[in-house]
């Protein structure tokens, strides 16, 4: 690692969620889900300040109680957003949107997509994929497919079912094994490129998907993907919850 460069995590939360309103403080074995989440970035290696941010007071409390650093921000439409306020307010290199919905993601995938910013110079943003299961996840809107090309940077980022059909029925065209991944919600940004985002406006593709990554295609902006095996249990819904509480006993 460059020892000079300098990387800092960032999890927004929200209390308000669509599918599961309040879901950052929800119980996770005696503890908040963004307190667990924190406890598990804690583990990163190449972090050098990792801090929740929010606008909702609870939150702030709930993780000021834990013992670890919070800052309390303005209302903000993206979690990009969100993340670019408290970035201006340190110094840093590279800058990670860590969802704080994952608390049951392996710190060093975290740590791996600081590197590859670290490394490469090159690289506006990066993020992480893995290959679909079954055909059931590729068919369903809330996955998020990606296409990426042949130096692993990303071509397109959809909720249909890209390329036409589901990776590894045909392995022999552009349907096969691995056109297809599945794409898992955290970034590494570089401070320049973070800052170039937030001041682009809303993309026709972006608008049309849903998914604020196309706006960073569609002005050129490079997004590295890394391979993952498989991506950890985020929570969505409640029934997310009661799985990541089953799996968190067994760990």
């Amino acid at each position: 690692m460059k020892q000079s460069m300098k990387a800092l995590v960032v999890i927004p939360a929200r209390y308000g969620s669509t599918r599961f309103p309040g879901k950052a403080l929800s119980d996770l074995h005696g503890k908040p889900l963004v307190v667990r989440v924190m406890e598990k970035a804690a583990g990163m290696k190449t972090a050098h300040h990792i801090v929740v941010a929010t606008d909702d007071s609870r939150i702030f409390e709930a993780v000021k109680e834990a013992g670890f650093p919070v800052e309390m921000t303005a209302q903000h439409p993206t979690g990009s957003d969100r993340i670019g306020e408290v970035a201006a307010r340190h110094q840093a290199d590279v800058i990670l949107n860590l969802q704080g919905d994952e608390p049951l993601l392996d710190p060093q995938i975290a740590d791996n997509l600081v590197q590859a910013m670290f490394d490469d110079p090159a690289l506006d943003m990066a993020t992480c994929a893995h290959p679909f299961s079954h055909e059931e996840q590729w068919q369903d809107p809330n996955t998020v497919k990606v296409l990426i090309d042949q130096m692993n940077n990303a071509l397109y980022f959809s909720r249909a079912t890209i390329p036409g059909s589901f990776p590894g029925q045909n392995t022999n065209n552009a349907g096969g094994m691995h056109a297809a991944l599945r794409h898992v919600g955290i970034y590494a940004f570089r401070r320049q490129a973070l800052e170039k985002f937030l001041k682009l406006v809303p993309t026709p593709l972006e608008k049309a998907e849903g998914l604020e990554q196309l706006r960073a295609l569609e002005n050129g902006m490079c997004i590295r993907v890394l391979k993952i095996d498989q991506a950890p249990v985020g929570v969505d819904t409640p029934a997310d919850l009661e799985l990541v509480r089953k799996m968190w006993r067994s760990e």
